[in-house]
């Protein structure tokens, strides 16, 4: 199998039937292997196990070439024994609450293989004291580029003392969206409006953004999180940011996947390996490379709401144009469908 087949299919599989929490770079794996995904997150709100495989490859007309799923069953046990069963779906489960303390092991067995986890203890995380955006520009780029003119999000936190910590942080971003189909007419494309009128698109953050607490053990930490740019629509930009307590083995993992996947291709750059899964292995063959991992971690969040129509010194807010028009047909209408990147759901704390 072509490996920039198997590197393409793999993002795929993870980002838009998975959603995998941790991007992987399969440029190096082995042709012709097929690699079993185990990717698990418990935290205090819902629990999650993914168990799949990678794609098998691309058809010369270029649609996937998906393998069948395992035949899997996936449960967790805690330090008292207490067991809670998952589907293997990747659909969270809101009826599972991890404890902070409490340690979890993680069992699956897929198409006749037993797979077992590290025992991995959920970590308190400390308060995400505040999310701050401040204007910057910046000169290296060209002024027509979106991001000359910008925001830089920074997330503060009060590290807990005397301990080890590590942070891992994430974002999500909300927009309305108007248009929720694609069409030709009059031989060019144009949206199709959005029933019902209340749908949001929804974008996530793909880069690997952790730290530990050496040298700031019981300081405050801060983090920048995200650049947005000064531009409109939106009038107000909406962002979620996650702040993540994490073990060691997931955050010495996400290290190597950030070197593997946010390398800026200096001479000095350390080469791209695939970074396999770093707490779950076959108990009857330890040698098997898997994907994914076991997360389990506490987390706190904040929404900021970026006004866009503030007015800075020396600087305009860049006018986003839809590059699509809208249908002549008024009663025309495309269902807004419940899915990863759109929901009917309004966003806790949503200003219009």
């Amino acid at each position: 199998m072509n490996k920039i087949v198997l590197f393409t299919g793999l993002a795929v599989l993870l980002t838009f039937i998975l959603t995998c929490q941790y991007p992987v770079d399969s440029s190096v794996l082995p042709d012709s292997q097929k690699f079993l995904i185990i990717d698990a997150e418990l935290t205090e709100n819902y629990g999650k196990v993914i168990v799949n495989y990678t794609l098998k490859g691309v058809t010369p007309q270029g649609a996937y070439l998906f393998s069948d799923p395992p035949q899997a069953t996936a449960y967790v046990l805690d330090g008292k024994g207490n067991r809670t069963d998952f589907t293997t779906d990747g659909i969270a489960d809101s009826t599972f609450h991890g404890v902070i303390g409490e340690t979890y092991t993680l069992y699956v067995v897929a198409d006749g293989n037993t797979y077992q986890s590290k025992p991995e203890t959920m970590l308190a995380c400390p308060a995400l004291d505040s999310v701050a955006a401040y204007y910057t520009r910046e000169s290296s780029r060209l002024p027509s580029d979106l991001y000359y003119d910008g925001f830089d999000v920074f997330a503060y936190t009060n590290d807990i003392p005397g301990q080890v910590n590590y942070y891992q942080w994430d974002w999500k971003h909300y927009e309305r969206v108007f248009g929720c189909k694609i069409v030709i007419e009059n031989g060019q494309e144009v949206w199709v409006p959005c029933t019902p009128y209340d749908c949001w698109g929804i974008s996530y953050n793909t880069r690997v953004i952790v730290q530990s607490d050496k040298l700031r053990d019981g300081n405050q930490i801060a983090h920048r999180i995200v650049r947005v740019p000064f531009a409109t629509p939106p009038n107000s930009y909406y962002l979620r940011v996650e702040q993540r307590a994490i073990t060691a083995s997931v955050f010495a993992y996400l290290q190597s996947v950030a070197i593997q996947t946010q390398n800026v291709g200096t001479l000095f750059d350390i080469p791209a390996q695939t970074v396999f899964n770093p707490n779950v292995y076959n108990i009857d063959d330890s040698k098997e490379q898997i994907l994914g991992a076991f997360s389990v971690f506490s987390y706190r969040y904040k929404i900021i709401h970026i006004d866009m129509r503030q007015k800075i010194e020396g600087a305009e807010a860049k006018l986003i144009k839809n590059r699509l028009p809208f249908t002549a047909d008024p009663l025309a209408q495309a269902p807004c469908t419940e899915g990863l990147y759109r929901t009917q759901k309004r966003p806790e704390e949503w200003q219009d």
